[in-house]
C-alpha cells in the first residue's frame, strides 16, 4: 500500500490539479470544488502542444528503431560469435553506464556545434541512441543466448548466409526482446528534457519536455492547471503503447534471468 501511494498519488494530483481552476491550484484539496474540463480544452487547441508532440513522436520513433536495430546486431555479435576484444567490447558498454548523462553534453554539445547539428533533430537522435545501447545491447545479447546454436547451425547447413540467418531466422523469433528496447529507447526520447532543451532552440522544433515548460512556466507566468491537463494528454500515447505491449516487454526484460 506504501509503493501503491508513493507511485500513484503523484499521477493523482496530476489530475486533481488539471481539473481545477486558476484561482483553486493552490488549495491543497484533495478534490476540486468546481471542476473544470478548460484546462483539457485549451491545451488540446493549442497549436503549440500539438506541434510539440508531432516532433517528439518524429524524434522518439527514429531514435527508437535506429537504437533497437543497432543493439539487436550488436547483441548477436556478441551472443553468437567469438572475436579477439569481446569482453572488452562488452565491458566498455557496460563502464560507459558509469558517466552521468549530464557531463556526457559537454562533448556532445562541442561535437554536434564542430559538425554543425545544433538546432537539428539528428542531434537528439544520435545521442538518443547513444544513450540506449547500452542497456539494449545487454538485453538483446541476454536474449540470443537463449537460442540455441544448433538453430543456427542448421540453417548454415540448408545454405543459408549470415545475412539471411540473422534476418530471416533470428530476428522474427526475437520480437520481444526487440520490443522491449524499442520501448526503452522510445520512452527514453519521450521524457528527456536535458538534451532537448540544450541541442534544440528553435522554438517550432521543441519537443514536448521543454516545451511544455517554456509555454506554460516562465519569469511572468506560473499557469499550472494547463500545465498538468497538457501532461495528462502526452502521456497517453507511452501508455497506451505499454499497455498493448508490455507482455512482450516483461517477457524481453526477464529473458536470460533463468538457465534450464
Amino acid at each position: 500500500m506504501l509503493i501503491g501511494f508513493f507511485v500513484f498519488f503523484p499521477l493523482y494530483w496530476m489530475f486533481n490539479t488539471a481539473l481545477k481552476t486558476p484561482e483553486e491550484v493552490f488549495l491543497p484539496t484533495l478534490f476540486p470544488n468546481n471542476p473544470t474540463l478548460s484546462n483539457f480544452t485549451s491545451a488540446l487547441t493549442d497549436g503549440l502542444l500539438l506541434n510539440y508532440l508531432k516532433n517528439s513522436l518524429f524524434v522518439a520513433i527514429l531514435s527508437s528503431f535506429f537504437a533497437t536495430m543497432v543493439s539487436a546486431y550488436a547483441g548477436y555479435s556478441f551472443s553468437k560469435f567469438r572475436y579477439r576484444g569481446r569482453k572488452t567490447f562488452m565491458v566498455s558498454i557496460l563502464i560507459s553506464q558509469v558517466f552521468p548523462h549530464a557531463v556526457l553534453l559537454l562533448s556532445i554539445y562541442v561535437m554536434m556545434q564542430a559538425f554543425g547539428l545544433l538546432d537539428n533533430y539528428l542531434s537528439l537522435i544520435l545521442s538518443f541512441i547513444v544513450f540506449v545501447l547500452p542497456v539494449g545491447t545487454l538485453t538483446m545479447k541476454a536474449y540470443f543466448d537463449q537460442l540455441p546454436d544448433a538453430l543456427i547451425e542448421s540453417a548454415k547447413i540448408d545454405g543459408a548466409n549470415q545475412c539471411r540467418i540473422i534476418h530471416k531466422i533470428i530476428f522474427p523469433i526475437s520480437i520481444p526482446g526487440m520490443i522491449s528496447t524499442a520501448i526503452y529507447g522510445f520512452v527514453w526520447s519521450w521524457n528527456d528534457l536535458l538534451y532537448s532543451l540544450t541541442l534544440i532552440t528553435s522554438p517550432e522544433k521543441r519537443t514536448l519536455a521543454p516545451g511544455l515548460i517554456l509555454n506554460y512556466m516562465g519569469e511572468f507566468q506560473q499557469n499550472w492547471g494547463e500545465m498538468m491537463a497538457a501532461s495528462i494528454i502526452v502521456s497517453l500515447p507511452v501508455t497506451v503503447m505499454f499497455i498493448l505491449l508490455q507482455r512482450f516487454f516483461i517477457q524481453g526484460l526477464t529473458s536470460g534471468a533463468v538457465k534450464g
